[in-house]
């Protein structure tokens, strides 16, 4: 017997806090924070990095957050002025705390939307999910998506996932971020992973001083500047590095 439940696609998608109501002036230059926060689990440094390292972040994308008795307090007081939109991939069936992927920001989105992947994962058979929320930069259209791609399967469904997103993305015509973990830990996946984005002319972002072994994590953009991109190597609270990137519009 699975120890979870995955939701309807009515219920995917939860919102905490709300943006400002009155209008938030979009700077020339902004910051994005990409992390795969490992579920929260390394709690005692888990929470002190967050709020230092997304403190003062234009955009927070994170994968394996999660709805429990902590993640969504620090959203709600240390990150108040900003508005979260999660899609629920499932809920644990002992106490129904559910984890999934999410964005924050100040800006509210004008639409937010989510893909399941197809596939499932082998042994767990949990889902993967890529959301898509579009904002209004002073007139221009802009879509944010994070994303968490297909880990324990076949190379053929891991390809097929990416162009479940791809397909979606096609369909917008202005500037992108897309990020997040894309469980790209061999060549193949990695060379997949760029080749189809790159059709739909999207910029992979290069770190700087990126050490990693495993290259899970990445930021594609589409028009826009890349002023500055990071990996913060000293931290400690994950089983993967944040991401920092400021980009130009």
């Amino acid at each position: 017997m699975v120890p979870y439940i995955v939701p309807t696609k009515e219920k995917v998608l939860l919102k905490i806090g709300e943006g400002d109501e009155s209008p938030v002036v979009i700077p020339t230059e902004f910051d994005i924070f990409v992390w795969n926060v490992f579920k929260g689990q390394k709690a005692h440094i888990f929470e002190k990095d967050f709020r230092s390292l997304g403190e003062g972040k234009d955009f927070i994308l994170l994968q394996e957050a999660t709805v429990d008795q902590r993640m969504p307090k620090i959203w709600k007081e240390d990150f108040s002025s900003y508005e979260w939109h999660l899609a629920q991939s499932f809920h644990y069936k002992k106490d129904l705390t559910s984890t999934g992927v999410a964005i924050g920001s100040k800006l509210r989105p004008e639409s937010v939307d989510f893909i399941r992947a197809k596939t499932r994962e082998l042994f767990w058979l949990t889902p993967k999910l890529t959301l898509f929320s579009e904002y209004d930069f002073a007139g221009k259209k802009v879509l944010f998506v994070c994303t968490h791609v297909l880990n324990f399967v076949t190379l053929g469904a891991f390809t097929e996932s990416l162009y479940e997103i791809a397909q979606k993305i096609s369909t917008f015509n202005g500037p992108i971020v897309l990020a997040g973990d894309f469980n790209t830990w061999n060549f193949k996946r990695y060379m997949i992973m760029k080749s189809i984005f790159r059709e739909l002319g999207l910029e992979h972002v290069d770190l700087e001083d990126d050490g990693r072994i495993l290259k899970l994590d990445h930021v594609f953009v589409r028009g826009f500047d890349v002023v500055r991109a990071r990996v913060h190597h000293s931290v400690i609270s994950s089983d993967h590095f944040p991401l920092e990137i400021r980009l130009k519009l």
